[in-house]
Protein backbone atom coordinates (compact mmCIF):
# COMPACT_ATOMS: atom_id res chain seq x y z
CA UNK A 1 0.00 0.00 0.00
CA UNK A 2 2.54 2.06 0.93
CA UNK A 3 4.46 1.39 -2.11
CA UNK A 4 1.20 2.59 -4.38
CA UNK A 5 1.54 5.67 -2.76
CA UNK A 6 4.71 6.36 -3.55
CA UNK A 7 4.35 5.76 -7.02
CA UNK A 8 2.57 8.63 -7.91
CA UNK A 9 5.57 10.76 -5.90
CA UNK A 10 7.53 8.83 -7.92
CA UNK A 11 6.22 9.53 -11.18
CA UNK A 12 5.91 12.91 -9.98
CA UNK A 13 9.61 13.30 -9.21
CA UNK A 14 10.26 11.44 -12.75
CA UNK A 15 8.29 13.93 -14.34
CA UNK A 16 9.65 16.72 -12.87
CA UNK A 17 12.87 15.68 -13.35
CA UNK A 18 12.31 15.05 -16.93
CA UNK A 19 10.97 18.46 -17.02
CA UNK A 20 13.66 19.95 -15.55
CA UNK A 21 16.36 18.06 -17.66
CA UNK A 22 14.34 18.85 -20.31
CA UNK A 23 13.96 22.68 -19.47
CA UNK A 24 17.64 22.84 -18.92
CA UNK A 25 18.49 21.18 -22.36
CA UNK A 26 15.40 23.74 -24.00
CA UNK A 27 17.62 26.74 -22.47
CA UNK A 28 21.57 25.58 -23.23
CA UNK A 29 20.08 24.65 -26.87
CA UNK A 30 18.86 28.14 -27.35
CA UNK A 31 21.74 29.95 -25.80
CA UNK A 32 23.77 28.44 -28.08
CA UNK A 33 21.96 28.82 -31.04
CA UNK A 34 21.43 32.69 -30.59
CA UNK A 35 25.19 33.02 -29.99
CA UNK A 36 25.97 31.14 -33.27
CA UNK A 37 23.72 32.70 -35.17
CA UNK A 38 24.74 36.42 -33.78
CA UNK A 39 28.31 35.44 -34.57
CA UNK A 40 27.21 34.18 -38.00
CA UNK A 41 25.09 37.24 -38.67
CA UNK A 42 28.52 39.53 -37.58
CA UNK A 43 30.78 37.61 -39.55
CA UNK A 44 28.92 37.70 -42.52
CA UNK A 45 28.40 41.56 -42.35
CA UNK A 46 32.17 41.98 -41.75
CA UNK A 47 33.11 40.02 -44.64
CA UNK A 48 30.76 41.00 -47.21
CA UNK A 49 31.81 44.77 -45.96
CA UNK A 50 35.84 43.62 -46.51
CA UNK A 51 34.61 42.54 -49.94
CA UNK A 52 32.99 45.61 -50.57
CA UNK A 53 35.89 47.67 -49.60
CA UNK A 54 38.20 45.62 -51.59
CA UNK A 55 36.52 45.98 -54.27
CA UNK A 56 36.25 49.59 -54.37
CA UNK A 57 40.06 49.66 -53.31
CA UNK A 58 41.01 47.73 -56.37
CA UNK A 59 38.92 50.10 -58.69
CA UNK A 60 40.55 53.43 -56.72
CA UNK A 61 44.26 52.07 -57.98
CA UNK A 62 42.89 51.27 -61.30
CA UNK A 63 41.49 55.27 -61.50
CA UNK A 64 44.75 56.49 -60.09
CA UNK A 65 46.74 54.45 -62.65
CA UNK A 66 44.71 56.01 -65.44
CA UNK A 67 45.48 59.91 -64.35
CA UNK A 68 48.93 59.11 -64.15
CA UNK A 69 48.62 57.63 -67.91
CA UNK A 70 46.85 60.30 -68.81
CA UNK A 71 49.56 63.10 -66.89
CA UNK A 72 51.85 61.49 -69.59
CA UNK A 73 50.01 62.45 -72.29
CA UNK A 74 49.44 65.93 -71.30
CA UNK A 75 51.70 68.80 -72.78
CA UNK A 76 50.83 71.59 -70.92
CA UNK A 77 51.77 72.69 -67.03
CA UNK A 78 48.07 73.56 -66.32
CA UNK A 79 47.01 70.78 -67.54
CA UNK A 80 49.36 68.29 -65.27
CA UNK A 81 48.92 70.58 -62.40
CA UNK A 82 45.46 69.41 -62.70
CA UNK A 83 45.93 66.12 -63.17
CA UNK A 84 48.45 65.56 -59.77
CA UNK A 85 45.93 67.48 -57.75
CA UNK A 86 43.12 64.79 -58.81
CA UNK A 87 46.11 62.00 -58.32
CA UNK A 88 46.70 63.37 -55.10
CA UNK A 89 42.85 63.13 -53.78
CA UNK A 90 42.73 59.54 -55.00
CA UNK A 91 45.61 58.97 -53.10
CA UNK A 92 43.94 60.69 -49.96
CA UNK A 93 41.31 58.34 -50.86
CA UNK A 94 42.91 55.14 -51.39
CA UNK A 95 45.06 55.65 -47.68
CA UNK A 96 41.72 57.09 -46.00
CA UNK A 97 40.01 52.85 -47.13
CA UNK A 98 43.24 51.64 -46.07
CA UNK A 99 43.12 53.04 -43.16
CA UNK A 100 39.74 51.91 -42.23
CA UNK A 101 40.06 48.77 -43.63
CA UNK A 102 43.29 47.97 -40.99
CA UNK A 103 40.94 48.75 -37.81
CA UNK A 104 38.61 46.27 -38.36
CA UNK A 105 40.51 43.70 -40.25
CA UNK A 106 41.14 40.62 -37.60
CA UNK A 107 44.31 39.12 -36.56
CA UNK A 108 44.19 35.84 -39.16
CA UNK A 109 45.39 35.29 -42.58
CA UNK A 110 43.46 37.97 -43.62
CA UNK A 111 45.39 40.53 -42.03
CA UNK A 112 48.50 39.14 -43.60
CA UNK A 113 47.12 39.32 -46.49
CA UNK A 114 46.34 43.30 -45.81
CA UNK A 115 49.85 44.19 -44.78
CA UNK A 116 50.89 42.93 -48.24
CA UNK A 117 48.41 44.69 -49.75
CA UNK A 118 49.29 47.91 -48.48
CA UNK A 119 53.06 46.81 -49.08
CA UNK A 120 52.50 47.38 -52.79
CA UNK A 121 49.75 50.75 -52.46
CA UNK A 122 52.90 52.38 -50.42
CA UNK A 123 55.90 51.19 -52.32
CA UNK A 124 53.44 52.23 -55.80
CA UNK A 125 52.85 55.61 -54.57
CA UNK A 126 56.26 55.62 -54.10
CA UNK A 127 56.96 55.72 -57.87
CA UNK A 128 54.23 57.94 -58.46
CA UNK A 129 56.23 61.00 -58.08
CA UNK A 130 58.94 59.58 -60.45
CA UNK A 131 56.65 58.82 -62.91
CA UNK A 132 55.60 62.37 -62.92
CA UNK A 133 59.00 64.20 -62.63
CA UNK A 134 59.64 62.32 -65.80
CA UNK A 135 56.82 63.05 -67.62
CA UNK A 136 57.41 67.33 -66.89
CA UNK A 137 60.92 66.42 -68.35
CA UNK A 138 59.27 65.02 -71.43
CA UNK A 139 60.74 61.52 -70.87
CA UNK A 140 57.14 60.12 -72.19
CA UNK A 141 58.80 56.43 -73.21
CA UNK A 142 60.40 56.49 -69.61
CA UNK A 143 57.40 57.18 -67.56
CA UNK A 144 55.24 54.98 -70.21
CA UNK A 145 57.62 52.37 -69.10
CA UNK A 146 57.37 52.73 -65.59
CA UNK A 147 53.64 52.46 -65.63
CA UNK A 148 53.30 49.73 -68.42
CA UNK A 149 55.91 47.55 -66.08
CA UNK A 150 56.83 48.85 -62.11
CA UNK A 151 53.39 50.09 -61.49
CA UNK A 152 51.88 48.00 -63.27
CA UNK A 153 53.09 44.73 -61.54
CA UNK A 154 52.65 46.56 -58.28
CA UNK A 155 48.90 46.75 -59.14
CA UNK A 156 49.07 42.89 -60.32
CA UNK A 157 49.77 42.12 -56.95
CA UNK A 158 47.63 44.10 -55.68
CA UNK A 159 45.27 42.39 -57.21
CA UNK A 160 46.64 39.19 -55.93
CA UNK A 161 46.51 39.07 -52.86
CA UNK A 162 43.31 41.06 -53.19
CA UNK A 163 41.88 38.02 -54.77
CA UNK A 164 43.68 35.94 -52.81
CA UNK A 165 41.95 37.94 -49.40
CA UNK A 166 38.79 37.32 -51.18
CA UNK A 167 39.19 33.57 -51.61
CA UNK A 168 39.97 33.58 -47.65
CA UNK A 169 37.09 35.41 -47.11
CA UNK A 170 34.85 33.21 -49.33
CA UNK A 171 36.01 29.83 -47.52
CA UNK A 172 35.82 31.51 -44.37
CA UNK A 173 31.60 32.76 -45.22
CA UNK A 174 31.57 28.98 -46.44
CA UNK A 175 32.99 27.33 -42.63
CA UNK A 176 30.46 29.66 -40.93
CA UNK A 177 27.39 28.31 -42.74
CA UNK A 178 28.31 24.77 -42.75
CA UNK A 179 29.15 25.22 -38.68
CA UNK A 180 25.22 26.96 -39.07
CA UNK A 181 24.18 24.10 -40.45
CA UNK A 182 25.71 21.41 -38.05
CA UNK A 183 24.26 23.61 -35.41
CA UNK A 184 21.19 23.59 -36.72
CA UNK A 185 21.39 19.65 -37.00
CA UNK A 186 22.31 19.37 -33.15
CA UNK A 187 19.47 21.97 -32.23
CA UNK A 188 17.05 19.02 -34.27
CA UNK A 189 18.66 16.01 -32.70
CA UNK A 190 18.46 18.03 -28.53
CA UNK A 191 14.83 18.99 -29.64
CA UNK A 192 14.32 14.59 -30.02
CA UNK A 193 16.20 14.27 -27.31
CA UNK A 194 14.01 16.63 -24.90
CA UNK A 195 10.62 15.05 -26.27
CA UNK A 196 11.71 12.02 -25.13
CA UNK A 197 13.15 13.37 -21.48
CA UNK A 198 9.68 15.09 -20.95
CA UNK A 199 6.94 12.12 -22.51
CA UNK A 200 4.92 13.25 -19.62
CA UNK A 201 4.59 16.88 -20.12
CA UNK A 202 4.82 16.45 -24.17
CA UNK A 203 2.36 18.85 -24.77
CA UNK A 204 4.61 21.35 -23.22
CA UNK A 205 7.79 20.37 -24.84
CA UNK A 206 6.47 20.29 -27.94
CA UNK A 207 4.78 23.82 -27.75
CA UNK A 208 8.19 25.24 -26.49
CA UNK A 209 10.47 23.09 -28.87
CA UNK A 210 8.46 23.53 -31.71
CA UNK A 211 8.28 27.50 -31.14
CA UNK A 212 11.98 26.98 -30.80
CA UNK A 213 12.54 25.16 -34.12
CA UNK A 214 10.74 27.58 -35.97
CA UNK A 215 11.35 30.82 -34.91
CA UNK A 216 15.11 29.10 -35.62
CA UNK A 217 14.01 28.41 -39.42
CA UNK A 218 12.70 31.68 -39.65
CA UNK A 219 15.82 33.27 -38.70
CA UNK A 220 18.20 31.29 -41.02
CA UNK A 221 15.78 32.20 -43.27
CA UNK A 222 15.80 35.49 -43.03
CA UNK A 223 19.67 35.61 -42.74
CA UNK A 224 19.63 34.04 -46.01
CA UNK A 225 17.48 36.18 -47.76
CA UNK A 226 19.65 39.28 -46.00
CA UNK A 227 22.95 37.51 -47.75
CA UNK A 228 21.40 37.12 -51.08
CA UNK A 229 20.41 40.40 -50.84
CA UNK A 230 24.04 41.57 -49.93
CA UNK A 231 25.25 39.49 -52.66
CA UNK A 232 23.03 41.21 -55.11
CA UNK A 233 24.16 44.57 -54.22
CA UNK A 234 27.84 43.15 -54.53
CA UNK A 235 27.05 41.95 -57.77
CA UNK A 236 25.56 45.77 -58.70
CA UNK A 237 28.26 46.99 -57.26
CA UNK A 238 30.55 44.93 -59.01
CA UNK A 239 28.69 45.15 -62.88
CA UNK A 240 28.95 49.23 -62.32
CA UNK A 241 32.83 49.15 -61.99
CA UNK A 242 33.25 46.54 -65.34
CA UNK A 243 31.07 49.61 -66.76
CA UNK A 244 33.12 52.11 -65.20
CA UNK A 245 36.65 50.11 -66.16
CA UNK A 246 34.81 50.22 -69.74
CA UNK A 247 34.48 53.68 -69.48
CA UNK A 248 38.15 54.72 -68.77
CA UNK A 249 39.03 52.32 -71.85
CA UNK A 250 37.03 53.90 -74.11
CA UNK A 251 37.88 57.37 -72.19
CA UNK A 252 41.65 56.47 -73.03
CA UNK A 253 40.95 55.52 -76.79
CA UNK A 254 38.75 58.98 -77.25
CA UNK A 255 42.27 60.74 -75.76
CA UNK A 256 44.48 59.06 -78.34
CA UNK A 257 42.33 59.91 -81.04
CA UNK A 258 41.83 63.14 -80.28
CA UNK A 259 45.83 63.74 -80.53
CA UNK A 260 45.20 63.53 -84.58
CA UNK A 261 42.33 66.17 -84.33
CA UNK A 262 39.08 63.46 -83.82
CA UNK A 263 36.65 64.25 -81.70
CA UNK A 264 35.64 60.69 -80.38
CA UNK A 265 33.04 60.41 -83.77
CA UNK A 266 35.22 57.85 -84.96
CA UNK A 267 35.52 55.39 -82.23
CA UNK A 268 31.79 55.76 -81.66
CA UNK A 269 31.12 54.98 -85.54
CA UNK A 270 33.59 52.19 -86.14
CA UNK A 271 32.11 49.89 -83.13
CA UNK A 272 29.16 50.39 -84.46
CA UNK A 273 30.02 49.47 -88.09
CA UNK A 274 31.61 46.62 -86.37
CA UNK A 275 28.67 45.52 -84.37
CA UNK A 276 26.36 45.64 -87.55
CA UNK A 277 28.94 44.09 -89.68
CA UNK A 278 29.22 41.28 -86.95
CA UNK A 279 25.91 40.73 -87.16
CA UNK A 280 25.14 40.28 -90.87
CA UNK A 281 28.55 37.73 -90.93
CA UNK A 282 26.46 35.81 -88.20
CA UNK A 283 23.40 35.60 -89.91
CA UNK A 284 24.51 34.74 -93.12
CA UNK A 285 25.96 31.40 -91.52
CA UNK A 286 30.09 32.87 -92.66
CA UNK A 287 32.33 31.40 -89.69
CA UNK A 288 29.57 29.96 -87.71
CA UNK A 289 31.71 28.57 -85.67
CA UNK A 290 32.93 31.76 -84.01
CA UNK A 291 31.00 34.50 -84.83
CA UNK A 292 28.66 34.06 -81.60
CA UNK A 293 27.22 36.28 -79.62
CA UNK A 294 30.14 36.53 -77.09
CA UNK A 295 32.38 36.65 -79.82
CA UNK A 296 30.00 39.83 -80.90
CA UNK A 297 29.85 41.37 -77.97
CA UNK A 298 33.73 41.06 -77.04
CA UNK A 299 34.62 42.27 -80.39
CA UNK A 300 32.38 45.17 -80.02
CA UNK A 301 33.99 45.95 -76.69
CA UNK A 302 37.40 45.78 -78.14
CA UNK A 303 37.01 47.96 -81.08
CA UNK A 304 37.35 51.20 -79.70
CA UNK A 305 40.85 49.86 -78.94
CA UNK A 306 42.06 49.63 -82.30
CA UNK A 307 44.58 52.75 -82.44
CA UNK A 308 45.57 52.63 -78.47
CA UNK A 309 49.34 51.95 -80.00
CA UNK A 310 48.96 55.75 -81.67
CA UNK A 311 50.11 56.82 -78.40
CA UNK A 312 53.52 56.10 -79.23
CA UNK A 313 53.40 57.86 -82.55
CA UNK A 314 54.73 61.57 -81.82
CA UNK A 315 52.91 64.32 -82.73
CA UNK A 316 54.91 65.69 -85.30
CA UNK A 317 53.99 62.63 -87.51
CA UNK A 318 50.37 62.05 -86.29
CA UNK A 319 49.48 65.52 -87.23
CA UNK A 320 51.50 65.64 -90.53
CA UNK A 321 49.21 67.50 -92.96
CA UNK A 322 51.33 65.97 -95.67
CA UNK A 323 52.12 62.80 -96.94
CA UNK A 324 54.96 60.92 -94.78
CA UNK A 325 58.07 60.36 -95.63
CA UNK A 326 59.46 56.97 -95.69
CA UNK A 327 60.90 57.43 -92.24
CA UNK A 328 58.00 58.75 -90.88
CA UNK A 329 55.63 55.61 -92.42
CA UNK A 330 57.22 53.49 -90.94
CA UNK A 331 57.60 54.98 -87.28
CA UNK A 332 53.95 55.38 -87.40
CA UNK A 333 53.33 51.80 -88.92
CA UNK A 334 55.15 50.57 -85.48
CA UNK A 335 51.44 51.81 -83.87
CA UNK A 336 50.24 47.99 -84.58
CA UNK A 337 53.15 46.20 -82.63
CA UNK A 338 53.34 48.68 -79.68
CA UNK A 339 49.22 48.52 -79.22
CA UNK A 340 49.63 44.93 -78.61
CA UNK A 341 52.03 45.48 -76.14
CA UNK A 342 50.28 47.80 -74.44
CA UNK A 343 46.83 45.20 -74.59
CA UNK A 344 49.06 42.66 -72.89
CA UNK A 345 51.23 44.98 -70.06
CA UNK A 346 48.73 46.84 -68.67
CA UNK A 347 44.65 45.09 -69.28
CA UNK A 348 46.49 40.74 -69.86
CA UNK A 349 45.92 40.46 -66.15
CA UNK A 350 42.55 42.51 -65.53
CA UNK A 351 40.43 41.25 -68.52
CA UNK A 352 39.38 37.56 -69.18
CA UNK A 353 42.00 35.84 -71.93
CA UNK A 354 39.17 36.13 -74.81
CA UNK A 355 38.59 39.47 -74.81
CA UNK A 356 42.49 40.23 -74.45
CA UNK A 357 43.09 37.90 -77.44
CA UNK A 358 40.58 39.70 -79.58
CA UNK A 359 41.52 42.99 -78.62
CA UNK A 360 45.52 41.87 -79.63
CA UNK A 361 44.47 40.46 -83.05
CA UNK A 362 42.14 43.63 -83.61
CA UNK A 363 45.45 46.20 -82.76
CA UNK A 364 48.14 43.91 -84.34
CA UNK A 365 46.25 43.29 -87.47
CA UNK A 366 43.87 46.27 -88.54
CA UNK A 367 46.16 47.42 -91.48
CA UNK A 368 46.94 44.03 -92.99
CA UNK A 369 45.56 43.55 -96.49
CA UNK A 370 43.68 40.31 -98.09
CA UNK A 371 46.19 40.31 -100.72
CA UNK A 372 49.14 40.18 -98.61
CA UNK A 373 50.59 44.21 -98.95
CA UNK A 374 49.48 45.19 -96.00
CA UNK A 375 51.52 45.45 -92.25
CA UNK A 376 53.08 44.53 -89.69
CA UNK A 377 53.36 41.09 -90.87
CA UNK A 378 51.94 41.04 -94.13
CA UNK A 379 49.47 38.19 -93.44
CA UNK A 380 47.43 37.07 -96.81
CA UNK A 381 43.80 35.73 -96.87
CA UNK A 382 42.67 34.37 -93.99
CA UNK A 383 45.95 34.29 -91.95
CA UNK A 384 44.53 37.51 -90.92
CA UNK A 385 41.97 36.84 -88.02
CA UNK A 386 38.64 37.28 -88.53
CA UNK A 387 38.23 40.08 -86.22
CA UNK A 388 40.99 41.99 -87.24
CA UNK A 389 39.75 41.96 -91.15
CA UNK A 390 35.93 42.92 -89.80
CA UNK A 391 38.21 46.00 -88.02
CA UNK A 392 39.80 46.91 -91.10
CA UNK A 393 36.88 47.58 -93.26
CA UNK A 394 34.91 49.58 -90.55
CA UNK A 395 38.43 51.68 -90.01
CA UNK A 396 38.79 52.56 -93.88
CA UNK A 397 35.26 53.00 -94.48
CA UNK A 398 35.04 55.59 -91.20
CA UNK A 399 38.49 56.96 -92.29
CA UNK A 400 37.53 57.77 -95.85
CA UNK A 401 34.35 59.79 -95.10
CA UNK A 402 36.21 61.47 -92.48
CA UNK A 403 38.46 64.86 -92.47
CA UNK A 404 41.81 64.33 -91.37
CA UNK A 405 44.69 66.53 -91.60
CA UNK A 406 45.86 65.55 -94.50
CA UNK A 407 42.38 65.22 -96.48
CA UNK A 408 39.17 66.22 -96.85
CA UNK A 409 36.63 64.01 -96.44
CA UNK A 410 35.08 61.69 -99.09
CA UNK A 411 31.22 61.84 -100.36
CA UNK A 412 29.77 58.34 -98.87
CA UNK A 413 28.82 57.33 -102.67
CA UNK A 414 32.37 57.15 -103.17
CA UNK A 415 33.48 55.59 -100.17
CA UNK A 416 31.41 52.60 -100.63
CA UNK A 417 32.43 52.32 -103.83
CA UNK A 418 36.19 51.99 -102.98
CA UNK A 419 35.39 49.12 -100.19
CA UNK A 420 33.65 47.64 -103.11
CA UNK A 421 36.04 47.91 -105.22
CA UNK A 422 38.94 47.10 -101.99
CA UNK A 423 36.92 43.43 -101.92
CA UNK A 424 39.58 40.81 -102.83
CA UNK A 425 42.61 43.13 -102.59
CA UNK A 426 42.33 45.11 -99.38
CA UNK A 427 39.54 43.72 -97.49
CA UNK A 428 37.90 39.88 -97.02
CA UNK A 429 35.91 40.09 -100.86
CA UNK A 430 33.04 38.31 -98.50
CA UNK A 431 32.98 41.13 -95.21
CA UNK A 432 33.35 44.15 -98.11
CA UNK A 433 30.22 42.69 -100.06
CA UNK A 434 28.60 42.23 -96.79
CA UNK A 435 29.32 45.60 -96.19
CA UNK A 436 27.78 47.22 -99.11
CA UNK A 437 24.93 45.22 -98.51
CA UNK A 438 23.86 46.71 -95.36
CA UNK A 439 24.47 50.25 -97.05
CA UNK A 440 20.95 51.79 -95.25
CA UNK A 441 22.00 50.67 -91.90
CA UNK A 442 25.63 51.75 -92.29
CA UNK A 443 24.26 55.31 -93.52
CA UNK A 444 21.87 55.63 -90.25
CA UNK A 445 25.03 55.14 -88.03
CA UNK A 446 26.46 58.21 -90.37
CA UNK A 447 23.60 60.45 -90.22
CA UNK A 448 23.64 60.14 -85.59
Amino acid sequence: MNIVKRIPFRIFLLVLLAGIMGLIGIFIMRHNIVKISENYERLMEENLRDRFDMSELSNLMYSHQALISRHVLMASAEEMEGLEKEAEELYNLIMGKLTEMGVHIAENKKEQYYHKVYSDIVNYFKNVDIVFQMSKAGNTATANYYISSVMTDYINNINKNIDNMDGFISEEMQEAKRRMSQSLEIARTSEIVCVACVVVVMIVCMILCTNMTSRLENYKNQLEIEVERKQRQLIKHNRKMLAMQDNIIIGMANLIESRDGDTGGHIKRTSKYVELLARKVQSEGYFADIVTDDYIELLTKAAPMHDIGKISVPDNILRKPGKLTDEEFDCMKQHTSKGKEIIYNILGNIEEQEYIEIAAQIVSGHHEKWDGSGYPEGLKGEQIPLCARIMAVADVFDALISKRCYKEPFAADKAFEIIEASGGSHFDPQLAKFFIDMRADIESVIRE
